[in-house]
This record gives C-alpha cells, structure tokens and sequence, in this order.
C-alpha cells in the first residue's frame, strides 16, 4: 500500500483545494470515505514502518515473507491501545501521529457506521493535512525509534 497516494485519493474524494473536485458540494459519501482513506492511510504507513524497522526496507528471499508477516500483525484496536501512552509521552512526533492517529480513527469510525454525522470539506480537508503531516514527520523519524515503536505495538508484554 501506497500511504502517500491514499492521502492524495483522500484529498481528492473530499474536493480539496488543488485537486478537481466534482461540480458543486461534495457528496457526504464522498467525504466519508475521504475520511476513511485517510485513517488507512495512517494505518498502512504505520505497519510499513513496522515491518522495515523489524525486517528492512528491501527484502530479498525469505524476508520478504517476513516483511509481509510484520507489517500484518497490527490490528486496529490494537494499534490505538498501544498508541495510546505515546499521546501524552515521549517523541514529540510520535506524540503527534498517536495524537491524529486516534482522533482519525475515531473519525473513520463516524464515516462508517454514524448514518446522522455529517462531514464539512474544509473540516475534512484540515484534518487530511495534518493526518499526512504528521505522517511524514513519523515516517522522517530514524529507524531506531521506530523500532522500538514497533517492539511495543508488535510484541505482547512479558508477563512474568
């Protein structure tokens, strides 16, 4: 998956500025799922850096299904638990993407499943910008942070 170009599908479901929206408002459809691929977009680019910070960037052989296997052991729920901490603790860009990460998933939850929400583009626009920013910051971090990210999101507590 492509996070980079699922934030600009995002953009361009909900008709934001620089891209070529449909004539007139936008459909409520529209913008939610405009809200929806920008929480997967999150989503995707938090597994990514999870199964390169684990694996590598460019598996070769047997770490290919490797890589594939990290990047799809977060789930969701998951996901938002053990972001959680990172909200009001630690490395401020990740501090950011757990921050977003939550609110646009609880947003995605309101697109999918609210029938009586309803999504305002330049709402739905700011919330893209700043979902992809910190995104990009996150994703800028150095390899060490993200791997230790990545042992807590992946790897159960040691109970003992």
């Amino acid at each position: 998956m492509n996070w980079q170009q699922m934030f600009d599908m995002s953009r361009t479901l909900a008709g934001a500025p620089g891209t070529a929206p449909a004539p007139g408002r936008p459909r409520q459809i529209m913008l939610r799922r405009a809200v929806s691929t920008a929480y997967y977009a999150m989503f995707h680019a938090l597994c990514q850096s999870n199964a390169d910070a684990l694996v590598g960037v460019s598996p070769r052989g047997d770490g290919v299904a490797l890589w594939t296997r990290a990047y799809r052991a977060l789930d969701h729920r998951q996901a938002k638990d053990r972001l959680a901490p990172y909200i009001s603790n630690g490395n401020p860009e990740i501090r950011n993407f757990a921050s977003l990460f939550r609110n646009l998933q609880d947003q995605r939850h309101d697109a999918d499943y609210n029938p009586r929400r309803v999504f305002i583009r330049f709402q739905v626009s700011v919330l893209i910008d700043r979902a992809e920013a910190a995104t990009q910051a996150f994703s800028r971090m150095p390899v060490a942070e993200r791997r230790a990210l990545a042992v807590h999101l992946l790897l159960a507590r040691n109970r003992s």
